[in-house]
């Protein structure tokens, strides 16, 4: 397996990064919103288009460099999933893709731009792909929340949490079969999170504790506004 890279967090390399991407996508959601409506979906067709050949050229990196393998290239971590989503939305805006996307995409993205993790080095264009993947999937959620008008419906978060479940019964399995570790549920990250506690297998508990606590997060602002809308209604 590759060795996998780091960038100290609060370091310079850090804090550039951080930064670059938090204002290209404040600029492109502010862009968004100011456009009309028919041009705000082609915007959104536009970055979808661009997520997809960022995340193609990914895999075709891979293998015309001969590193691309089952084990670790398939896009089964929870950025990688909702990676496909980020594009996908764009071109298909259904209610339960966004719901996906807002719930794994938001709390996974923005925790892999704070303690990123290279799993195939970062260097030349790994290191710009792993930032346009992740903040491409914040941009996405944000542009369809802020943008397009997509809300997360009531309950959605506990919905979403209970199928998170499946999936992680699912990449489990394919974990065991690839011998590989698609959500680090074989071995834990390097990075130093703060939400990563204790050794295997306790750290994939408190993993999947603390993404139920972001799920009703960042949702309840949304439950608060409907809850506040019904009241003036009434």
């Amino acid at each position: 397996m590759i060795p996998h890279e780091i960038i100290r967090t609060f370091s310079s390399l850090w804090w550039d990064s951080v930064i670059v991407s938090c204002f290209i996508i404040l600029v492109v959601i502010n862009i968004g919103v100011n456009l009309s409506d028919n041009k705000k979906f082609f915007f959104g067709k536009a970055i979808g288009l661009i997520l997809f050949f960022n995340f193609f050229c990914f895999h075709l990196y891979q293998l015309y460099f001969g590193i691309w393998n089952a084990s670790y290239s398939l896009p089964l971590h929870l950025c990688g999933l909702s990676s496909i989503l980020s594009f996908i939305i764009f071109f298909f805006r259904k209610q339960w893709l966004y719901e996906l996307l807002f719930y794994w995409g938001i709390p996974g993205a923005f925790h892999s731009l704070m303690t990123p993790e290279f799993t195939l080095g970062k260097e030349g264009f790994l290191f710009y792909e792993y930032y346009i993947s992740h903040g491409g999937i914040l941009l996405s959620a944000l542009y369809c929340t802020f943008v397009l008008s997509f809300k997360p419906r009531l309950g959605s978060w506990w919905k979403v949490f209970l199928l998170s479940q499946v999936l992680i019964l699912i990449i489990g399995v394919s974990n065991w079969l690839l011998d590989a570790n698609y959500m680090y549920f074989s071995q834990k990250p390097i990075v130093d999170n703060p939400f990563l506690i204790g050794e295997w297998p306790w750290y994939i508990f408190f993993i999947d504790l603390f993404a139920m606590v972001h799920f009703f997060l960042i949702y309840v602002p949304f439950k608060i506004k409907f809850y506040n809308n019904k009241l003036s209604e009434a």
